[in-house]
């Protein structure tokens, strides 16, 4: 079974961080250990990442309460197939992702993708699994496994907070994807815990830290 983490893990890796990465330090001498952040390994959440696909937090939360809404309180596959791409785009899906919510949830009805099982996978088999569906790219999978499946040493790769907050943690320039990549090398193997911290500094920089949904 793959590695997950737990919040009673949180500050020891944290501190682990701290030690290897005077950065890190600052940022939880400052804030703490960060929260776990931790959502549900399920279809739902899957939907709520791909609202969150370059948009705000604070948006995709609006349109994924809506979602809930016209589910009764509890979004699956079938009540999403039910509802159609019209029905979403009502509620604020854009076109795109009406359709990319309407083919997951096809997926997942006729077995084809099976949310419960990506547990059970490691990182990498999980990562192919997620991306294979229509609309779910790098990014979205690397959410999906940091938030929902709580794997440690996950690094979100095209995640505009942590470019940015990882520019305020050191004032370096990480838009290029392999300077990220080598600037987090250290951080392994809790790289996800990292993300994590700075996730904290970037939002708390902005007042923002309450919008992060758990």
């Amino acid at each position: 079974m793959p590695m997950t983490l737990k919040a009673s893990d949180l500050k020891a890796a944290a501190e682990q961080l701290a030690d290897i990465d005077p950065s890190l330090s600052d940022v939880l001498a400052r804030y703490g250990p960060p929260p776990l952040w931790k959502r549900p390994a399920t279809f739902s959440t899957l939907v709520h990442v791909l609202l969150e696909q370059q948009v705000s937090l604070v948006s995709a939360m609006a349109t994924f309460k809506r979602l809930k809404a016209v589910c009764e309180g509890r979004v699956t596959a079938s009540r999403v197939t039910n509802l159609g791409t019209d029905a979403l785009r009502e509620i604020g899906f854009t076109r795109q992702k009406a359709r990319y919510a309407t083919a997951l949830a096809a997926d997942v009805e006729a077995g084809r993708f099976q949310v419960g099982t990506l547990r059970h996978l490691p990182d990498d088999e999980a990562m192919s699994q997620i991306t294979g569906c229509l609309g779910f790219g790098v990014w979205s999978a690397n959410v999906f496994l940091l938030l929902a499946l709580a794997r440690p040493d996950v690094l979100p790769l095209g995640d505009l907070a942590l470019v940015k907050g990882m520019n305020e943690l050191d004032g370096g320039n990480y838009e290029n994807v392999d300077a990220l990549l080598l600037r987090a090398e250290m951080w392994r193997p809790y790289r996800a815990v990292a993300t994590r911290m700075i996730w904290q500094l970037y939002l708390t920089n902005r007042n923002r830290l309450a919008e992060m949904p758990s």
